[in-house]
């Protein structure tokens, strides 16, 4: 047998068969690395008949060599001096790591009292806040329940009121005043339908707006604006009764010079500083420009194509197409 195997926990190492125990512990220092003085308190041994065989001597490695085994187990002694420091080195590696587990789980108990402490707060202020949500709830519904008496007397009111003035035109002999609209003649009809007159103004619709007085939506005709309150808003009809009105400061809407002063507005943003119109959302199809700043050049015949007036000027004619020049 020319080769024998040594292990080393798991380490496999395979080397020639030496001849006297010396040779075997001087690979060994060779092959794992070891000190010659600690390769000498290096554990050797094998396994015979189910039994471990230890070699220690040299008559022991003769013993090993004439049983032709050829796989050798190496061990570290707790007596060695190897051993000794790596226990040390671990033992000092383990009371750190203990010291640093026990403040990993303070801290970790201290986060944990503060997120319960902390979500303790915000349940106790949303339970504050639904507290509040109920009482102007409690208090929408009365207000709400009082409008509606409110309304119903005043139509009882007026109801009662009409009755009475025809009551007394009854009795003073007051007859109430008939429309008196005279019919066109053919002739005038004639000329209507030849030429068509302006359409009669149509009611203004505030397709965002709620009368606050009668709840109108959206509100139609003028809609009045409380000073005091912006987010109040009354019909025509609630401004004159000022039932629902007693006590606030009213204006009406100008919805014409609202609609100026957002086109003015929304027109000033596609200018730029030097005056120059602004095309948003297109593009020149020569240099890339994006958006097109000052005069766009549109091609009748392709679709979406528009140049600046540098690429126009430069490739306007080799395109082959009419442009239509686009200013604001």
């Amino acid at each position: 047998m020319k080769n024998i195997s040594l292990n080393f926990f798991g380490e496999k190492v395979t080397i020639n068969m030496p001849t006297t125990l010396e040779s075997l512990r001087k690979e060994i220092s060779d092959k794992f690395m070891f000190n010659p003085a600690d390769a000498a308190e290096v554990v050797i041994s094998y396994v015979k008949d189910l039994g471990k065989k230890l070699i220690q001597t040299e008559q022991d490695f003769a013993n090993f060599i004439s049983n032709k085994i050829g796989k050798l187990d190496l061990d570290i002694s707790q007596t060695s001096r190897l051993y000794k420091e790596n226990f040390n080195t671990l033992k000092k590696e383990s009371e750190e790591n203990k010291k640093l587990l026990t403040e990993c789980l303070l801290k970790d108990a201290e986060l944990k009292k503060k997120k319960e402490e902390t979500l303790k707060e915000e349940m106790n202020k949303i339970e504050e806040l639904d507290k509040k949500i109920q009482k102007l709830l409690h208090k929408k519904a009365k207000l709400e329940k009082k409008m509606k008496l409110n309304k119903k007397t005043i139509e009882i009111e007026q109801k009662e009121n009409s009755q009475k003035i025809k009551v007394l035109q009854k009795k003073l002999g007051i007859n109430s005043p008939k429309s008196s609209k005279k019919k066109p003649s053919p002739k005038k009809i004639v000329l209507k339908n030849a030429n068509p007159a302006k359409p009669k103004n149509i009611p203004e619709v505030h397709p965002f707006s709620t009368c606050d007085g009668c709840k109108m939506f959206p509100i139609i005709g003028k809609r009045y604006k409380c000073k005091t309150f912006p987010d109040l808003d009354f019909c025509e009809k609630c401004f004159l009764n000022k039932t629902n009105t007693h006590g606030l400061k009213l204006e009406a809407v100008d919805t014409e010079k609202i609609i100026k002063e957002v086109l003015l507005k929304a027109s000033s943003n596609r200018i730029n500083k030097e005056g120059k119109f602004i095309h948003r959302m297109i593009s020149c199809e020569g240099c890339g420009m994006n958006p097109i700043i000052g005069e766009r050049f549109k091609c009748t015949v392709c679709q979406k194509f528009d140049y600046c007036k540098s690429c126009h000027e430069l490739y306007g004619h080799s395109h082959g197409h009419h442009f239509d020049v686009i200013k604001p």
